[in-house]
């Protein structure tokens, strides 16, 4: 018969090679915790001192509360040299489709979206994300007068991560405009 569960947990919990495996680990994590606070540490003051009482731009993302007033200073971010993980969460918050009209941020998204590289070309598996999260503000933000331009990009990069989600919208507006 098997262990039970609690058999299993005091068995790790004597196996040295099993608790330094997970020691390592826990230090990794830790780590990456604090660099991703000390990269946006000036970012979530910026926000806290507008008003915004966040501590992370990802408390943005799928966020119920109304936050237009902090577009200017995620804009600012975005152009911003940050891990791609921050990178990553200043796109997603700006996926919404209030800001849809902001023609500067279009242009940033499409303009970082052909720049960013997709995760297959990223060795270091906590910088990967970055374009598909881009993609996925870009698919929220295209209104019709953008489709053009999400045409064009989706010519440019055929390939890139987050691809599905702007092929998506351009068939649903070609379907939209065949109704």
């Amino acid at each position: 018969m098997g262990k039970t569960a609690a058999e299993l947990m005091a068995e790790l919990a004597n196996d040295g090679e099993y608790q330094a495996k997970k020691k390592a680990k826990d230090d990794y994590f830790s780590n990456l915790e604090r660099i991703y606070a000390d990269d946006e540490g000036g970012l979530v003051e910026e926000l806290n001192q507008a008003g915004f009482l966040v501590t992370s731009v990802w408390d943005f993302v799928n966020s119920k509360n109304y936050y237009s007033d902090a577009v200017p200073i995620l804009i600012k971010h975005l152009k911003t040299k940050h891990h791609p993980k921050i990178l990553a969460g200043l796109a997603r918050s700006l996926a919404v489709t209030q800001f849809s009209n902001n023609d500067d941020l279009w242009n940033l998204l499409v303009d970082l979206y052909e720049k960013t590289l997709s995760d297959s070309e990223i060795n270091n598996p906590v910088e990967r994300g970055l374009q598909e999260a881009i993609a996925v503000a870009l698919e929220c933000l295209a209104i019709e007068s953008r489709i053009d331009s999400l045409k064009k990009l989706v010519a440019t990069v055929p390939n890139g991560d987050g691809i599905h989600w702007l092929k998506n919208k351009l068939n649903k507006s070609v379907k939209k405009s065949n109704t």
